[in-house]
This record gives structure tokens, sequence and C-alpha cells, in this order.
């Protein structure tokens, strides 16, 4: 009897100490699960952080993009609006020499005229030059200077300075009578400011411009 309850006492005791481990398991594995989720938290903390640093990153960069199509509209508007100023300064060149034509045209069909004609050109433009390049030069200088190259050409009217004339820099005008006009001073230049002077006698063919 007395072995008998020594051996259910033992009994009970080794499963109790059996049971420890057991315990200590579970609770380790509790530890562990703990900190497997203190970890993935800690993760995640990370990756939120990094998503802000992003999104930090991108304000600035948006900023930069938006600086530079700012700059790539004012530098096509700025091209847009020098090209229309080049379209009509040369238009404004292509205009006074037809109406300049039409003038001289008008004082042919007339008896007699003596007329003002108003220069309008680009403000760059200082001067009118009529000559005959191919003959001989009584007025050197530098509106000769300016326009000498042009003697391979058949024209009689040039602009000074040529460089602002937007590739117009000379111009034959028809019915005006050059050697008349160069008679004293080849070539003969007048102020843009002063105009010009259309002249037709009542037996002259052809036109002094003064």
């Amino acid at each position: 009897m007395v072995l008998f309850i020594m051996r259910s006492v033992i009994s009970k005791k080794g499963q109790q100490t059996m049971g420890m481990p057991v315990r200590n398991g579970v609770s380790q594995g509790g530890r562990w699960q703990d900190a497997g989720d203190r970890s993935f938290c800690a993760l995640s903390s990370r990756l939120g952080i990094n998503k802000k640093g992003q999104q930090t990153m991108g304000m600035p960069f948006g900023m930069i993009f938006a600086i530079f199509l700012i700059v790539v509209f004012v530098v096509f508007a700025f091209m847009a609006v020098s090209y229309f100023l080049d379209l009509g300064e040369a238009t404004s060149v292509g205009m006074f020499y037809d109406e300049l034509q039409g003038a001289v045209n008008d004082a042919v069909q007339g008896q007699e005229s003596d007329r003002n004609f108003e220069i309008n050109l680009p403000g760059d433009i200082e001067k009118v030059c009529f000559a005959n390049l191919k003959a001989a030069i009584t007025n050197p200088g530098e509106d000769y200077d300016a326009i000498r190259n042009y003697d391979v050409y058949d024209a009689n009217t040039f602009l000074v300075p040529p460089e602002k004339a937007e590739n117009m820099q000379w111009k034959k005008i028809n019915r005006i009578n050059v050697e008349e006009i160069t008679k004293t001073k080849n070539p003969y230049c007048v102020d843009v400011d002063n105009g010009l002077q259309i002249k037709k006698g009542f037996y002259d063919r052809l036109v002094l411009i003064e």
C-alpha cells in the first residue's frame, strides 16, 4: 500500500516536471511571437517613413518641373514675339519700296509733280540712298562703304545701314533719273526723318528725288 502511494506521488511529480518545459516552450514561443510582431511593426514604420520621404522629395521635383515648363513657355513666347516683330519690320521695308514706286508712277503719269513723300521704315534704318555704283563715286564715305558691295546688282536705291533692312537692302526703283539725282553726289543719301521730295517737270520723262 505504501509502495503504491509513493508511486502515485512520483508519477504526479513527473507529470508536473514534464509539463514545465511545455509551459516554458509556450512562453518562449509567445516571446518569439511578440518579438516578430514588434519587428513587423518596426518594418512597417520604416516603410511609412520611406513613403513620407518619397513624398517629401516629390514636392521639390514637382516645383522644378513646373519652373522648367515656365521657362520653356517664356522662351517660346519670346521667340514668337521676336519672329512677329521681324516679320513686321520686313513688311514695313517692302511697303516702303512699293509706296515709293507708286509715288514715282503717279508723278510720271501726271503733267507735273512736286510732292513730299514720308519715309516709313523701321527705326534702325537711318538713310535712303540713291546711287549708280557702276559710275564714278563722287561722294565717298561711310554711306558709300555701307553699300559699295551691292554694285553687282541692278539696283539704284539702298537702305543704310543695310544690315537693318531685313534682307532687303537694295531695290531698283523704275522711272527715276538716277544720273541727274547723283550728278553732284554719288551716292546721294537722305535722312529718313527728312523724307523725300518727288519732282517732275512738264517735259520730263523721268522723276527726280531730293
